[in-house]
């Protein structure tokens, strides 16, 4: 498509308006006048002509698929090919998707001959996948009358993944595997064999191997170490009720921050989604490969409109999952009937694994006394609602207690710093 310059305008304004008139006021000179519009006329369309060609010469590619941080700043690369013999000055302007963002709309670049290439900066605002489908080009005609604009298409897909540059997660890239930890009293002794010893006053007979004494013929007791490699799975909800004030990311960040803390305190982690069903279930293993495994699988989770199986993932968890293991759930329960079914349900799984529940805190979530004052009638029934909600979330979790679930309910900002602590302090009492 070709379309008037500024610089068409100027010649029709200085040069054909004149004409024009000169030709209605004077006769004589009109055939003069009639001339020259027409050898101004022939001179735009020839340079209209060259301008329809030259939006053929350029082409524009970007990479198959960029990996991008939501709410990073990042560059995407385009690579513009000018297959004329001369350099033209052109401008672009990419037509972005919903949930990126640019500061630059258009970006003007002398194209020599060849390949030229052009660092478009963005942000991605929200996580998932995103398809950068079209680009407009945009190139003057030899004499600057008309302006070329084609649009080339992009095969490129942008995969915007969690944002984990906080401080939070930070501490644990750290040498130190307990960096920015307070040093605490390990509880118990462990209950994992390490080694073999000869007896010493003061050992307790609970800790003598009959076997090895027979065998050696000197008491022989048994050594025991803190667990290493133990089993922790983040199982996260996606249903209904997380569609609401970022709940379900702040779940998806709490749980790949569980999952390098794991790593860092030499545990295995693994993964469950669910909704109305299970999705997703993956083995807990240890590696940076299997750190990028759960992140793939969870980059682009997105609420459904479903309500929670809980009886469902329940008995896939106590069918798979043999061997004791701490369970992290990553669900709201602020729905009365939801969380009778979840408190009924749980007890099949507290009776074989250590089960931790965060629960991300609506704002309206809080006793009533707590905040700013309320402004009118409706804001102090909206406050006697969040009250009789809060009330009964603490009846919820002695409920949970006496069943051996231990049950946070979080503000979604606090949610990796509650869950690290939980889990840390799980360790420390050798829970599991």
């Amino acid at each position: 498509m070709i379309v008037p310059s500024t610089r068409l305008v100027w010649l029709a304004a200085l040069v054909a308006l004149p004409l024009a008139t000169i030709a209605g006021l004077a006769p004589r000179m009109t055939v003069g006048a009639a001339l020259a519009l027409a050898a101004c006329a022939v001179l735009a369309a020839f340079d209209a002509v060259f301008a329809a060609r030259r939006g053929s010469w350029f082409h524009l590619s970007a990479p198959p698929m960029l990996r991008l941080t939501k709410d990073v700043e990042a560059a995407v690369p385009l690579v513009l090919e000018n297959r004329s013999g001369a350099p033209v000055p052109v401008r672009l302007a990419v037509s972005w998707p919903e949930g990126i963002q640019s500061s630059r709309t258009v970006e003007s670049v002398q194209a020599s001959p060849g390949e030229v290439r052009v660092s478009w900066p963005c942000t991605a605002g929200a996580r998932g996948d995103h398809r950068l489908s079209e680009a407009q080009i945009e190139a003057p005609s030899p004499l600057g009358l008309w302006v070329a604009r084609v649009a080339r298409p992009l095969q490129c897909s942008l995969r915007v993944y969690p944002n984990l540059r906080d401080r939070a997660t930070a501490a644990l890239l750290l040498r130190r595997p307990d960096a920015g930890l307070r040093l605490r009293r390990q509880v118990g002794r462990g209950r994992e064999f390490d080694n073999l010893r000869h007896y010493l006053p003061g050992d307790s007979f609970d800790d003598i191997h009959w076997k090895a004494t027979a065998r050696r013929g000197f008491p022989t007791v048994k050594q025991y170490q803190v667990e290493h490699a133990q089993e922790v799975y983040a199982i996260i909800d996606f249903s209904r009720l997380t569609a609401r004030e970022e709940i379900l990311e702040s779940y998806i960040g709490a749980a790949l921050h569980l999952a390098l803390l794991a790593e860092n305190q030499g545990d295995r982690f693994g993964l469950v989604t669910f909704s109305d069903r299970t999705h997703t279930l993956l083995r807990a293993h240890r590696s940076l490969a299997h750190f990028r495994l759960c992140r793939e699988t969870i980059y682009n989770l997105a609420p459904s409109r479903v309500s929670p199986g809980f009886r469902e993932v329940f008995t896939d968890l106590q069918i798979k999952l043999r061997r004791r293991a701490l369970l992290v759930f990553f669900t709201c329960l602020d729905d009365s009937l939801l969380a009778s079914s979840f408190a009924e349900e749980i007890s099949m799984l507290a009776r074989r694994h250590v089960v931790l529940v965060s629960s991300g805190r609506p704002a309206h979530l809080k006793p009533l006394f707590t905040g700013e004052a309320p402004a009118d009638v409706g804001a102090v029934y909206r406050g006697l609602a969040g009250q009789m909600l809060w009330n009964r979330m603490r009846e919820l979790k002695l409920a949970l207690r006496s069943k051996g679930v231990r049950f946070e309910l979080v503000e979604p900002a606090r949610l990796k710093t509650q869950v690290s602590f939980d889990y840390l302090d799980i360790k420390r009492r050798q829970l599991l």
